[in-house]
């Protein structure tokens, strides 16, 4: 992962869970399919760490609850950190008031 002011290529959103079934994991999962395209325009990588294959990641992070999501921007910096799902609407009006994306999208129109 890129340390503020370094850049990366992609956002990204982390999901930390404590296993796979957890209900709120499967609830961003579900916001996240609903619109891959809107991920892909936006540059955004999905990483989901699980408490028992990766538990260098929670402590790292220091990742207590049994479900976090942290979406990274590309200049390595944390833009939302919930514990809850984070609906499409929310993670792509942040992402689009970004100035990094803003630049992207007079880009790309």
């Amino acid at each position: 992962m890129a340390m503020p002011g370094q850049f990366q290529n992609k956002r990204q959103l982390l999901l930390f869970a404590d296993g796979e079934t957890n209900t709120k994991l499967q609830q961003q999962l579900k916001y996240l399919r609903q619109d891959a395209e809107g991920l892909k325009e936006r540059d955004i990588e999905v990483k989901v760490n699980y408490r028992d294959k990766e538990p260098e990641a929670f402590s790292k992070r220091k990742i207590k609850a049994a479900f976090t999501a942290i979406l990274v921007g590309k200049d390595g910096g944390d833009k939302i950190t919930s514990t809850e799902a984070i609906t499409l609407q929310k993670l792509c009006s942040t992402i689009d008031a970004m100035p990094m994306r803003r630049s992207e999208m007079k880009r790309h129109p």
